[in-house]
């Protein structure tokens, strides 16, 4: 028989905390299976998602601390708490989830909440917290925040050991990097009170912090206790904001003549738009700002100047830029427009020599695909190079997702219409990868559809882009996932789920019954409304477009009722009319010019009077030489950005 009391009293409790696991594990499988714990979390999110977060509290804390869906279920205890105004139970939830789940993906940003809210209550408890964060994994937002958090602590401490100098870095730190952050107006006040005797450059981080959250007459009390030196260009867009525009601009012309290596880039940029804005004429406010300017950022000036040149001296603009700023940080678009000025010169030796040094220049540029193209055509054109068929291959292999891959498709397939005779066929959005391994937390949260706690175990971009369309947030889920695929420099196959949150189907089939109807190209079609309104049957833009094509309201009418339809302006927010509107609208651009969809495209956004009137005195040999000279930026932008997501559209979905 053995003799317990000759056993080691550690090895008891090793055995002891051993058995009370299995134990717990036992009653765990017997009585919380997995079916019964997705089933909690479930009626506790729906009871959340209802607004009921006395139920949904008591709820998420029956799921099992064994589950995998534990660590969610008390982060959102933590936010029925926080709904509830029971901030005691939200620090307890929060504890609870990175104490005995420290190896979740929720530990930290638990950790940075419980900081926040004991930072007043239990400073010296929130300083060891906020340490622990800043040498953690976590992201960069959180590990300044935490910083910030400290110098505040520390400021407000009368017993700190720590120099003046070192409690103000966290200010300095998170103005600086995020002047119109969550935390920067609080930063900025925190600051102010700590020291009333800051330098110069201090003070003008603060009025910025003021200045973005729309306290201009206090940021002009800071402002005036800094050296112009400094705070030139916070002064001026602040001047701009209060509508002191002849002030604003005396301070631009002191501060780009004398001050322009003291400022921040971001805004010195800023300052100048304002100015140039705030003068009718942009091309003489630009010329008459570089004839001063001195110091950095001088490029910046001149590339201004040559954008909103007139056509006669656009391209001479970008040559003379070029000489003088040859690798400078502009160099990519000033070298694009130099190139193209000398195709329409017809020096094709020079576009070649330019096109040969950005490829080399600039392997990784998201310009390259357009540079590529015009390689090709040089080859194909200019220089009947017979194999110029490797260059728009090249263009298409690499780029295939391009406006350029479709224009090197469609030069290859010597086509006669500016559209690919397709037949399109629905897909729905999936979860863009095969779904993780069982085990996972992330494939438990798949199973209950807590979309938002998706987004927080996974950073992967793609995800959160299914996770808003989910949710009904078709926006952001296009942008994000545009975004997500603009980074990826190998693109997936055209048949990869990711390519149609990019480019989803919504109102499908109402656009294709239209389209239909009015001859008009289905993958147009959608191409448009998804660049006008990204599927937001609501949006409204600033001169009064709305819905999902965007129309203006007087020429919605006056399309309608040459079909004989008749409605309220409120109407057009309705899918349907909306969508049947815009079709007709859009069929009567392109009879009107000749059939052509890349002109009636750039006249859906610049205007039928513009299109012909650029056709009329515009140069130029064919299509791409057309686009390239439109002399609006935003049209010709618009034509780029909606034949892209046609041939798209064409290209994931075609039958």
């Amino acid at each position: 028989m053995l003799d317990f009391s000759k056993v080691d009293k550690k090895v008891i409790i090793v055995l002891s905390v051993i058995l009370c696991l299995l134990a717990g594990m036992i009653f765990e499988h017997f009585y919380q299976p997995k079916k019964k714990t997705l089933r909690i979390y479930s009626q506790a999110l729906e009871n959340y998602q209802s607004k009921n977060y006395s139920n949904a509290y008591y709820l998420f804390s029956r799921v099992g601390y064994f589950s995998k869906l534990k660590p969610a279920a008390l982060y959102r205890q933590a936010m029925c708490a926080h709904a509830l105004g029971d901030e005691a139970s939200e620090i307890q939830s929060y504890t609870s989830l990175f104490k005995h789940f420290p190896a979740s993906h929720l530990s930290n940003e638990a950790k940075y909440k419980t900081a926040q809210l004991i930072s007043d209550s239990n400073p010296k408890q929130a300083m060891r917290y906020f340490n622990e964060i800043q040498l953690s994994n976590a992201e960069e937002d959180y590990k300044v925040a935490s910083e910030y958090y400290k110098s505040k602590i520390e400021s407000e401490n009368p017993k700190t050991k720590l120099k003046k100098s070192d409690i103000e870095k966290g200010f300095r730190k998170y103005l600086d990097k995020y002047p119109d952050g969550r935390l920067a107006l609080q930063a900025a006040k925190n600051w102010e009170i700590y020291n009333q005797n800051m330098s110069s450059a201090d003070y003008t981080l603060v009025a910025n912090a003021l200045l973005k959250s729309g306290l201009n007459s206090d940021a002009e009390k800071i402002l005036n206790r800094t050296d112009i030196k400094d705070s030139w260009a916070i002064q001026a867009l602040n001047n701009y904001k209060l509508g002191n525009s002849a002030k604003a601009n005396s301070l631009v012309i002191i501060g780009v003549s004398k001050y322009a290596n003291n400022i921040k880039t971001e805004d010195f940029k800023n300052a100048i738009n304002s100015y140039i804005q705030n003068n009718r004429n942009y091309y003489d406010a630009a010329t008459e700002l570089l004839k001063i300017a001195n110091g950095n950022n001088k490029d910046y000036i001149w590339n201004l100047k040559c954008k909103n040149a007139p056509k006669e001296n656009k391209y001479s603009c970008y040559e003379e830029l070029y000489a003088a700023y040859p690798n400078g940080e502009y160099s990519q678009d000033i070298m694009i427009n130099t190139m193209i000025g000398r195709l329409l010169k017809k020096n094709y030796s020079g576009a070649k020599i330019i096109a040969d040094d950005f490829i080399i220049k600039y392997p990784d540029s998201n310009k390259l695909d357009m540079v590529m193209f015009w390689r090709a055509k040089i080859e194909q054109k200019y220089t009947h190079n017979p194999n110029y068929d490797v260059y728009y291959k090249s263009v298409i292999n690499n780029f295939p997702d391009s406006y350029y891959a479709y224009r090197a498709f469609w030069i290859l397939q010597n086509l006669n219409s500016s559209v690919i005779n397709a037949k399109l066929e629905y897909k729905p959005i999936e979860y863009p990868y095969k779904y993780p391994s069982k085990g996972s937390a992330l494939y438990n949260l798949l199973l209950v559809n807590d979309y938002e706690m998706i987004n927080k175990y996974s950073q992967d971009q793609f995800i959160k882009s299914w996770t808003q369309y989910k949710q009904g947030n078709y926006v952001s889920s296009i942008y994000t996932a545009q975004k997500a695929m603009e980074k990826l420099k190998t693109k997936p196959p055209k048949d990869d789920p990711r390519w149609r949150l990019v480019y989803p189907l919504n109102y499908f089939k109402q656009a294709e019954n239209d389209a239909g109807h009015f001859n008009n190209d289905i993958a147009i079609i959608m191409a448009i409304i998804k660049e006008e309104s990204h599927f937001n049957p609501y949006a409204q833009s600033e001169v009064g477009a709305i819905g999902l094509m965007q129309l203006m309201p007087d020429t919605a009418h006056e399309v309608g009722e040459k079909s004989g339809y008749s409605f309220n302006t409120a109407d057009l927010f309705n899918p349907e009319l909306n969508i049947k509107i815009g079709n007709m609208y859009y069929a009567q651009l392109r009879h009107a010019l000749e059939n052509k969809d890349i002109s009636a495209v750039a006249a859906y956004n610049g205007g039928i009077g513009s299109v012909q009137k650029w056709k009329d005195n515009l140069q130029y040999n064919d299509t791409d030489e057309f686009v390239e000279q439109i002399p609006y930026e935003e049209t010709k932008n618009y034509v780029y950005k909606v034949m892209k997501s046609y041939w798209n559209y064409t290209r994931i979905y075609q039958k």
